[in-house]
């Protein structure tokens, strides 16, 4: 699963939505450039971050409805990442993730600034304009950039994986985490509040996000049988397990 497959995989990807290369180039390109505006090597970062996840028990957050469970679990991993809008589920419960993995859709400026760990941010033809308008007031953070296409620069990589959550456990593997546990994986019939900063309780699953769903939950099993590495939905020590979710969702 190297660079080459996943931008490969990316193409059958945007046939299924209908989205358009042209637009994931030009937002790849805007955020090298932003991101070489920066000042800061992103390989240093990276290996700064490789560092933090190598050999890790690695949990995963994601803003479905459960991702208030990280509560009672985060004490059994060494590290946690958070799927952007799952940022704002962990501090809701007074937990605060060393990673965020976001396209910028479900945190909010204060979000970002007030986090003090590695954003990894991800370039997409849909966010654009949050790119031009955010990260340059995210310079002096600890920023690395991916996309979904093959330019590959210092300062960018291709993010293996379609969602923020998927992209998150694809970071965990790529740096040779040992276990990654997941929570707020979802994929069922609701969106939780958490996955954009203007929902105030849970919404029903759109067709498209359903689809999104499907092809998080089936990149995640991927990703597993590639790697060989343990991916399991977390549970607590006191509490029942969580309900795994769908291995392969029929949608």
């Amino acid at each position: 699963m190297d660079e080459v497959w996943w931008a490969s995989l990316y193409d059958l990807i945007r046939r299924d939505f209908g989205f358009e290369v042209e637009r994931d180039y030009e937002a790849a390109e805007i955020l090298d450039m932003l991101l070489q505006k920066h000042g800061v090597s992103g390989e240093d970062i990276s290996g700064e971050l490789r560092e933090l996840l190598k050999n890790s028990r690695v949990l995963v957050v994601g803003a479905g409805p459960s991702c208030i469970r990280v509560e009672g679990i985060h004490t059994l991993y060494d590290v946690v990442v958070a799927a952007d809008g799952a940022l704002r589920c962990c501090r809701s419960v007074s937990v605060e993730p060393q990673v965020v993995v976001t396209d910028l859709d479900g945190v909010e400026l204060d979000d970002l600034t007030s986090f003090n760990g590695f954003i990894v941010i991800h370039a997409h033809g849909d966010n654009v304009s949050k790119l031009v308008s955010l990260v340059p007031l995210l310079y002096g953070k600890r920023l690395l950039g991916t996309s979904q296409i093959l330019l590959k620069t210092s300062n960018l990589s291709v993010g293996g994986g379609f969602t923020d959550g998927d992209r998150a456990v694809y970071l965990a593997l790529k740096n040779e985490a040992r276990e990654v546990g997941l929570t707020g994986f979802d994929f069922g019939e609701s969106v939780g509040k958490f996955s954009k900063p203007y929902l105030n309780g849970e919404v029903p699953v759109s067709p498209v996000k359903k689809r999104k769903f499907y092809w998080g939950s089936l990149l995640i099993e991927l990703m597993g049988l590639s790697w060989g590495v343990r991916i399991h939905e977390a549970c607590s020590k006191v509490k029942d397990p969580i309900p795994t979710a769908p291995r392969f969702l029929q949608v």
